[in-house]
């Protein structure tokens, strides 16, 4: 008989990017494993990323499309045109959402919480279920989780995407009572929850090293990885003319391409750039991204192409000739761009201006990956990318980490949730 799981995410198709790969991915290789999901998740929200691509990969056994006050929801219910993208989401400073972010408790997605207690109640009365499952964040919906597993003496499996309190890259608790309810929330979770499952081997050493070491015993590490049915039936790569460098994503927080942008213009200064260079960003950007960009030297070189679906993102990405990788050097040392995975499946160079000795380096360098430098230098972006250029063979083509498979990563998941 297959377990039964009430999964809560806000982040599910038809948005797309990151968090909604994850748990789009999660359900369906457990589903593959015998467990069965109900998912409880929001109505169609204002997001950087849609996809209804991903809603072919769905293998929930019900969808609870729930209700939700914050922002998010209350944007598109008020924008007239619910196709395009609002520019109220993109074109704000992020100095004034900055400001919003901090008007609330916990975080900005706290709108969603009586709705999905309210769902979450309903289900619970009308099906069996063995657990409930939370990916975080938002990690307001923590909140709702706990609620609905103490009501109803159900275990509650954690999945932490990211640093909650510990994240530095945001100033998400400006007030210290803020940042007092958060980490009471963040401990009461940790110490109620029967199996919490981290993204990056960092989260889950640092979460210990705070909240204490016995929570070791209950946490496992599930990276993002990469779905190998993803790169199936692909046509064969065929590279771009020139010399493409690719960046695919979001540049948010502290990152920035800013002192790349200087190093590529001292490059062309000084004579080593390929001939047809060309710097191509694929994604949605908010607003200092794109000026960034337009007011660098190399603002002649550089295309920005608007989301693409997930299939067509990843032949994208085999058919640059250079993946771009940004962590600034003030982040946690777990912290992990999800790219990561599906870059290192393309097997094509990627220039990583990560910090060095963090766990993204690390796993670039158990690849072979060695074009590391520093995202805040100009100098040491400079040298490595000259480096890349001058080695560059298009041939190459780099180890591949097979144990690093979501579907192999969701077994282990899985047998976690089996042992409870």
């Amino acid at each position: 008989m297959s377990k039964r799981i009430l999964y809560i995410s806000y982040f599910y198709p038809p948005m797309a990017g990151p968090a909604v790969l994850r748990n789009l991915k999660t359900v369906k290789y457990l589903n593959k494993q015998g467990f069965s999901a109900d998912v409880i998740t929001p109505s169609d929200l204002e997001y950087l990323y849609h996809d209804t691509s991903l809603e072919a990969q769905q293998h929930e056994r019900k969808l609870f499309r729930t209700r939700s006050l914050d922002p998010m929801a209350v944007i598109k219910a008020l924008r007239r045109d619910k196709k395009q993208a609002s520019k109220l989401y993109t074109d704000t400073p992020e100095r004034y959402k900055a400001i919003f972010r901090n008007l609330w408790p916990i975080d900005n997605k706290i709108g969603w919480l009586p709705f999905l207690i309210k769902t979450g109640k309903k289900a619970l009365k009308e099906n069996d279920y063995d657990l409930i499952y939370i990916s975080m964040g938002p990690f307001s919906a923590g909140l709702g989780a706990y609620h609905l597993s103490k009501l109803s003496g159900l275990p509650l499996v954690l999945d932490l995407r990211d640093y909650w309190t510990l994240l530095n890259d945001y100033e998400m608790q400006r007030f210290a009572w803020q940042n007092a309810l958060s980490r009471h929330w963040e401990k009461k979770l940790y110490r109620h929850a029967s199996l919490i499952a981290a993204a990056t081997q960092g989260i889950k050493e640092d979460l210990c090293a705070a909240f204490g070491a016995d929570l070791a015993q209950k946490c496992i590490t599930v990276y993002n990885g990469w779905d190998e049915e993803d790169f199936i039936d692909l046509p064969e790569p065929v590279k771009d003319e020139g010399f493409v460098l690719a960046y695919f994503g979001n540049i948010y927080a502290r990152r920035s391409l800013a002192k790349f942008y200087a190093a590529v213009a001292q490059l062309r200064e000084d004579g080593f750039l390929p001939p047809n260079t060309k710097i191509k960003l694929y994604g949605n950007f908010f607003r200092e991204a794109m000026q960034e960009a337009t007011e660098s030297q190399v603002n002649d070189l550089i295309e920005f192409i608007p989301q693409l679906d997930h299939r067509k993102a990843v032949m994208a990405m085999r058919n640059s000739q250079v993946l771009l990788l940004t962590l600034n050097s003030s982040g946690p040392r777990g912290t992990l761009s999800s790219k990561i995975f599906e870059y290192l499946r393309c097997q094509n160079p990627i220039l990583a201006m990560v910090p060095a000795h963090n766990e993204a380096a690390q796993m670039l360098r158990q690849c072979g990956h060695d074009y590391i430098c520093a995202m805040e230098s100009k100098d040491s972006i400079y040298h490595c990318l000259k480096k890349l250029i001058q080695e560059y063979d298009p041939k190459r083509r780099y180890q591949v980490p097979e144990g690093l498979q979501r579907e192999r990563q969701v077994q282990l998941l899985g047998e976690a949730i089996s042992r409870l």
